[in-house]
């Protein structure tokens, strides 16, 4: 059998990628579609031509995880194409995030995405690719964002180490690092000053958003970087004190 697996695919670039891979891989019998909302994954498999194998659950419950890799032991699949795309995030400082919030970013950025790649790497086909949905956060600590940069620090760092590590075997990691993109991410993330100038200012379309990471997967990139005011903070992150981008962050909380 041969499969792709996208985690977050109920909605913006989960569900954009569903359909771009459905497009662009017709070698597969399947593309298996993990979430919470089991009614938004059963309304895309309207929206492509493959089979879709639903499994509606929350990646951050654990028990989940081992059912998940129970279903892929089970199959032992091909895997073409892993994109995980779920993500969890909330604004505010440390002092006012319930531990709840704390600990399920943690739980869906970076538990759930390495459990992801762990159970699907046995599976995984010379020439497949690995998506690992990141964020711009990565790129330097951000107060009233901090455990969701940090997560997001982690989740670029490990998909560069993995793809150094796969490079032999041909299986081409890319982590994707998007700035704001319109999805219902930030309905649910809270607002603050900073988050708000950001949202007007720098708001992607998912759909380029995710073109551009597909198209950065098959040349073999290990990070893509949408939009230029992104590669621009990117490229500032390199060079400026991080001391100075948290003292210009801070004004803002």
């Amino acid at each position: 059998m041969k499969i792709a697996v996208v985690s977050g695919a109920s909605s913006g670039m989960g569900a954009e990628l569903v359909k771009k891979i459905d497009q662009k891989c017709p070698m597969l019998d399947e593309i298996w579609v993990i979430a919470r909302r089991k009614e938004r994954l059963c309304r895309l498999q309207f929206q492509v031509h493959r089979p879709l194998r639903i499994f509606d659950m929350d990646l951050a419950d654990e028990a989940n995880l081992y059912r998940l890799k129970a279903a892929i032991d089970a199959k032992k699949p091909h895997i073409f194409v892993l994109a995980a795309a779920a993500g969890f995030g909330k604004y505010g400082k440390n002092s006012g995030l319930s531990m709840g919030d704390a600990l399920g970013m943690i739980d869906v950025n970076v538990r759930a995405l390495t459990a992801l790649v762990q159970m699907s790497l046995p599976y995984m086909v010379s020439g497949g690719r690995i998506l690992l949905f990141g964020s711009s956060a990565a790129f330097a600590p951000q107060p009233g964002f901090g455990i969701y940069a940090a997560t997001k620090a982690f989740v670029l760092s490990y998909g560069q180490s993995l793809g150094a590590e796969l490079k032999k075997s041909r299986v081409f990691v890319t982590t994707v690092c998007p700035g704001p993109v319109k999805t219902e991410f930030f309905d649910h993330c809270g607002e603050g000053a900073a988050l708000s100038a950001i949202k007007l200012m720098f708001m992607a379309d998912p759909k380029k958003v995710v073109r551009h990471a597909w198209r950065d997967a098959m040349a073999k990139k290990p990070v893509s970087v949408y939009g230029l005011p992104m590669k621009g903070f990117r490229a500032a992150a390199r060079v400026l004190p991080h001391r100075l981008i948290l003292k210009v962050m801070g004004m803002f909380l």
